[in-house]
């Protein structure tokens, strides 16, 4: 992970639970001040008949025993190499399309290992960014760091390696990526002979990040207070921005406030992932007062512009207060204001109007985000595996079944699987509107994607 301001920005990759405060927000223009809400009246469901055990196996008779499972996920983390093998051979003018594919479907890491290292020889190599990660990723998932350290503590000597700050903050980061903290500040040490000059603020920012991301938060407190004296560098609004994350989350508000006091008598001027810092701290640690103050200095600040971080404290405080509907008003405003809503933004009102038994605001608010693109342009947003499941449960508790298939349906396609008890209900109550067909389709998809014990649970079902 590059440190960057989004990267380290608080609230950029982390959802906030309900069971946390959630963020300010205002009306249209951004006031602090919230709106009451009106009453809520979730709608009864009229109770039906179960449907028959003769019903119920006609549905089920004609689906398939168990296909193939899926893949099973690679396991989070790491281990070793093997010496260089044949590279795979191009199948077009780029090898490195070729090479990624061999990596892509090898189950073996040792195997993947030796794939990369074969391949090093080729022109601009080092280059590949997405390759160097995707492959440390596959091998930290299966839990293999000496087969990390294999292909990435080569580089440092390798004459052919390019001797920059840039390629070394990039190992560092891989290091970071994998768990691997230690080997991260061991290349950290090295970069002054490697590169022949001092390090930057970016190389300790990079291994700030580094301890950052694997929760070494003391050790972030102590690099940080050694740079200036012991490293030679002064640190700037990225490091600074770290160490105020580390504080937070050792629970450490006061010195992290203090950290954004200080920072413009040094002549480090915070930015808007300083205050989102602070503004995410306190809306955890359930401090609204000093919520509302770090959100009147953003707003108050000309040199600062929210972004959707900011937006997505605000949405999240709304909701935490129950203000769903202004919550849901803010997303336009950050719409017309040129910031785009993210699925953090969307999912967190989705799951507060579920909450408060508004299922049918909360499926407005799911349409509303498959019309938003992404921000890389590769199609629109989707809710995370948890909200699908939500809108399910509760569409079925409202007897609204043709709209919880659809929402199921796109559920399957990406290869979520609900929970049985929620798809079976789903079944029930197609069942009962006498919509057959549609039952067995969804009893076909779900053996797709059903794996360990609910295969077992499917075939109790065909059972009766």
């Amino acid at each position: 992970m590059t440190p960057h301001s989004d990267l380290v920005d608080p609230s950029s990759s982390i959802e906030p639970s309900l069971s946390t405060p959630h963020r300010h927000v205002r009306s249209p223009a951004l006031s602090s001040q919230t709106r009451a809400v009106r009453p809520l009246k979730p709608q009864k469901p009229n109770p039906l008949p179960s449907p028959s055990p003769a019903t119920m196996a006609a549905a089920l008779a004609a689906i398939r025993r168990p296909s193939a499972r899926l893949p099973s996920i690679l396991r989070s983390h790491f281990s070793t190499l093997a010496p260089h093998s044949e590279p795979p051979a191009s199948a077009g003018p780029n090898p490195f399309s070729a090479l990624r594919s061999a990596i892509h479907s090898e189950s073996d890491p040792n195997r993947v290992a030796e794939l990369f290292q074969s391949s090093a020889h080729l022109p601009r190599f080092h280059a590949h960014r997405n390759l160097f990660a995707f492959t440390v990723q596959k091998l930290a998932r299966a839990r293999r760091p000496d087969l990390v350290d294999r292909v990435l503590s080569p580089f440092l000597s390798d004459p052919r390696s390019p001797k920059s700050e840039g390629f070394l903050v990039r190992l560092i980061s891989l290091y970071s990526s994998a768990g691997m903290p230690d080997q991260a500040a061991a290349t950290f040490d090295r970069i002054p002979d490697l590169i022949g000059r001092p390090r930057s603020d970016k190389s300790l920012s990079a291994l700030l990040c580094a301890y950052l991301h694997n929760r070494r938060f003391d050790l972030v407190i102590e690099t940080f207070n050694r740079a200036p004296k012991e490293l030679g560098i002064s640190p700037g609004v990225i490091s600074h921005n770290i160490l105020m994350q580390s504080l937070c989350g050792k629970g450490d508000f006061e010195t992290a406030s203090n950290v954004l006091e200080e920072m413009g008598k040094k002549g480090v001027k915070p930015d808007i992932v300083s205050y989102n810092t602070l503004l995410s701290g306190y809306l955890k640690k359930g401090d609204d007062d000093r919520f509302e103050a770090i959100l009147n200095e953003i707003l108050n600040n000309k040199g600062l512009e929210p972004n959707v971080v900011t937006y997505n404290c605000r949405i999240s405080k709304f909701c935490q207060i129950s203000e769903s509907c202004t919550a849901e008003e803010l997303l336009e405003v950050m719409i017309s204001k040129g910031i785009q809503p993210n699925s953090i933004s969307f999912n967190t009102i989705i799951r507060r109007f579920i909450k408060e038994g508004d299922v049918s605001a909360a499926v407005r608010v799911f349409k509303r985000m498959r019309t938003v693109t992404r921000k890389n342009g590769s199609g629109s947003l989707s809710p995370n595996a948890e909200i699908y499941v939500l809108l399910i449960r509760g569409l079925i508790q409202q007897n609204e079944f043709c709209e919880a298939l659809a929402i199921c349906k796109e559920c399957l396609t990406k290869k979520i699987a609900p929970p049985f008890e929620v798809v079976k209900g789903l079944i029930d109550g197609l069942l009962r509107d006498s919509k057959v067909d549609e039952a067995r389709d969804v009893v076909t998809k779900m053996r797709t994607v059903t794996k360990h014990d609910a295969v077992d649970a499917w075939k109790k079902l065909e059972a009766n």
